[in-house]
């Protein structure tokens, strides 16, 4: 990764995968301009669950969401790029997809916050916990894109 670039964790949940909206949003971020790093399609175990929403751990809905996030497979991925965090999480749309704007992840497929299709990391922090939690070092690529040069400067 050069200077000015970040990574990101975006996981797409079992709603997403089951709606068949892998492709619709991994070309979103492709035609963005983002790197895709990493990607594995994961059954996660409650554990790993657990670990991921720790700081949801005291909310009534955590059990449920729990449940939800393991009840299929998850698409796991690290995305690279310029303002990746920031910029990712306006494509996602709002946690509610009822205050998400049309052109959104959310905004144009979700109907309820039960079901929000995605998950994009909030903050640096965030990102690499959540990406040293899903991924192994080594299953993370490093290469550079020939189109890097055309988005970067």
């Amino acid at each position: 990764m050069s200077g000015n670039e970040e990574r990101t964790f975006i996981a797409i949940k079992p709603d997403g995968v089951q709606r068949g909206l892998i492709g619709e949003i991994i070309k979103r971020f492709e035609q963005k301009g983002f790197k895709l790093a990493a990607m594995k399609l994961i059954q996660a175990d409650e554990d790993l669950l657990r670990q991921h929403y720790c700081d949801l751990k005291d909310q009534p809905f955590f059990h449920r969401l729990v449940r939800f996030m393991s009840s299929g497979p998850v698409v796991a991925m690290v995305w690279e790029g310029f303002d990746v965090i920031k910029t990712g999480r306006i494509m996602l749309g709002e946690t509610n997809p009822t205050d998400s704007k049309p052109g959104t992840i959310r905004g144009d497929f979700c109907i309820q916050v039960v079901r929000n299709i995605i998950h994009g990391s909030d903050s640096l922090e965030s990102a690499n916990t959540e990406i040293n939690l899903w991924f192994k070092p080594e299953e993370i690529c490093d290469y550079t894109k020939c189109q890097d040069s055309w988005l970067n400067g």
